[in-house]
């Protein structure tokens, strides 16, 4: 699923877009997330392809050239569960303390 973001849309009058231009990227990376979060409360494994040339895509797929592909997914069910993150299991990365990431003050 190739999920898209279309900065010179007038839905919504351009509120927010007219101080800070990103906010339609934002605005759709948060419903990515969301549901991210509903698809694995379902059951459903949900992935993020990250070796895509965005430019490539936009062609292949015939969308506008103002479109700005935010993120190509994998969605379905898993072969099988693990409470081990794939990164993880592959030995691409591992996991950190959250104290590594929280910046109190």
């Amino acid at each position: 699923m190739a999920i898209f973001a279309e900065p010179t849309t007038e839905i919504g009058h351009g509120l927010g877009r007219k101080t800070m231009p990103e906010m339609a990227e934002y605005s759709v990376v948060t419903a990515i997330h969301t549901m991210w979060l509903a698809a694995r409360a379902d059951g459903i494994g949900m992935g993020w392809v990250p070796i895509l040339t965005p430019g490539h895509i936009n062609k292949v797929l015939d969308v506008p050239e103002t479109w700005r592909l935010i993120g190509y997914f994998c969605l379905g069910y898993p072969q099988s569960e693990s409470d081990t993150p794939e990164l993880e299991r592959a030995g691409w990365e591992r996991r950190h303390a959250p104290e590594m990431f929280i910046l109190r003050r």
